[in-house]
């Protein structure tokens, strides 16, 4: 379909429609996350099957128009899946694991776990997490199970892969491929850092070591005693005034900074490029500090889209790989020596201790998200929804090192593949690190120019994916070269 055919009555009807619930719906997540009063669980406007047929058959499901498309096939599911997804919900907000008689939440183990540096209690937690998982696996099953009857039934996809793959424009047999191979050719290397690495941190050796450890580990929050108590988010903001970007005064940007440390942070874009909200907790430490700017890699994104774009091209896209890909620049940028020592002012010696370990983060959380990728493909190729726990505690404990309970699996599993789009990003991201290494020199945090090119990339808003864009504006590939390079400089090896 020509830009021309797209603005046709019918067209623009259907596409603004499907833009304003798009920001409704962004807005009514903005209210959950900020605990609002408006925490309905009714969607923000009809979208029945009739509609969506009559979509398909005006745009078609290719190119952008096919866009449009899949983002009323997202809004459709989302209203059939709510309800399933609500009963689950009210169970987790209710479930409550009991360590040395303190209650913790559900939904707040992960944040628990950042800061709990007792091994005994992080032991403890996993038997009661298991538990609980345990209990309500047949509440998350339930809602991916009404996911996967809305496909076959109302829209007749009955595999979810051939779905997504369509959706996506993507060969997720392929990139699951690509994530195998990365996971050999950076398996020995991680193995013999990641041992070292958490003794030091913890005293334990992997044999005795579980998630919930990594999770400890990956927090940094041991290293906070280093962490310039003095900062602020007014102050982090200013450092972008060198590259000529004025976010304080900027009234599209709206940063939440409220609730616990470490708490979950969001990037919440309601109105591309106009109104686009950064939730995060406050700024305490390593960790609220990466959060910060991996949320600000989103949000700038979005915020210097150029506006004129049509909806299909910055606000219906169906991968985040690009967005996260920018988002995974800042947080590596914020943890690297040159920030660490130029911006914040720690010495040396320090920085290198703070950037290594978040260097061995990223080559960490990187492995996951790919063996979260291999196990997830061939899953759903084998249509072991129910009984794909026994692959995900062997891949997982493989490829990371550290043991998962096969009762976690249903709750570290993404919608559309969503773990492809992190494995991707963290590639992207040493991708665009490299390019502005070669075309501005090592210093390129410092220096205005970089500004300017962001801009540029960033003027695009979602008219590409991560491999186009990649191809198109730099003239590099997606691979895992970059990524090892820039992982190898920052660990200092």
């Amino acid at each position: 379909m020509t830009n021309s055919e797209l603005q046709n009555p019918v067209c623009r009807e259907w596409t603004e429609k499907l833009l304003t619930m798009t920001k409704e719906m962004r807005r009514r997540d903005l209210s959950l996350h900020l605990g609002s009063e408006q925490t309905r669980n009714d969607p923000p406007g009809p979208m029945d099957l009739a509609d969506v047929e009559e979509i398909k058959h005006v745009f078609g499901a290719a190119g952008f128009a096919g866009r449009v498309y899949y983002q009323a096939v997202d809004y459709f599911i989302r209203s059939k899946v709510e309800p399933f997804q609500a009963i689950l919900n009210t169970w987790m907000r209710g479930a409550k694991a009991k360590v040395n008689a303190r209650d913790v939440p559900f939904t707040e183990v992960i944040t628990w776990c950042q800061d709990a540096g007792d091994n005994q209690a992080r032991s403890e937690l996993a038997k009661e997490v298991r538990s609980l998982c345990a209990f309500l696996a047949p509440f998350s099953y339930g809602s991916w199970k009404a996911l996967l009857n809305v496909l076959e039934q109302d829209l007749g996809y009955p595999e979810y892969i051939a779905f997504c793959e369509e959706k996506r424009d993507v060969s997720l047999t392929g990139s699951g491929s690509h994530a195998q191979d990365f996971l050999s050719e950076t398996r020995e290397t991680y193995r013999g850092l990641v041992e070292p690495w958490l003794n030091t941190v913890t005293g334990l050796s992997l044999k005795d070591a579980s998630r919930f450890d990594a999770i400890y580990l990956l927090g940094l929050r041991y290293l906070d005693h280093l962490f310039p108590q003095e900062i602020s988010i007014d102050g982090i903001m200013s450092f972008f005034c060198k590259w000529g970007m004025d976010l304080v005064g900027n009234p599209a940007l709206h940063i939440h900074s409220e609730g616990i440390p470490g708490r979950q942070s969001y990037c919440i874009p309601v109105d591309i490029p106009g109104e686009v909200h950064v939730i995060v907790g406050p700024l305490q430490g390593w960790l609220d500090m990466e959060s910060l700017f991996h949320e600000l890699g989103h949000a700038l994104s979005f915020i210097y889209t150029d506006p004129a774009l049509p909806p299909e091209e910055k606000d219906f896209f169906q991968s985040g790989a690009l967005s996260e890909a920018f988002a995974f620049l800042f947080q590596r940028m914020c943890m690297s020596r040159e920030f660490l020592q130029e911006i914040l002012g720690l010495s040396a010696e320090n920085a290198q201790t703070v950037s290594r370990a978040h260097a061995l983060k990223l080559l960490t959380l990187t492995r996951r998200y790919a063996a979260k990728l291999v196990i997830e493909v061939e899953n759903f190729r084998l249509g072991r929804l129910k009984k794909g726990q026994s692959l995900y505690s062997e891949v997982m404990g493989r490829e990371t090192c550290f043991y998962y309970d096969p009762e976690t699996y249903l709750f570290d599993l993404m919608p559309d593949f969503y773990s492809l789009d992190y494995f991707q990003a963290f590639m992207g991201a040493a991708c665009l690190w490299e390019y502005l290494n070669d075309a501005i020199g090592e210093d390129w945090i410092l220096n205005p120019e970089t500004g300017s090119i962001l801009r540029r990339w960033w003027h695009n808003g979602n008219r590409l994916d991560l491999t186009a864009f990649l191809q198109e504006t730099l003239g590099r590939p997606l691979d895992s070269g970059p990524f090892i390079k820039v992982n190898q400089y920052d660990l200092g090896s």
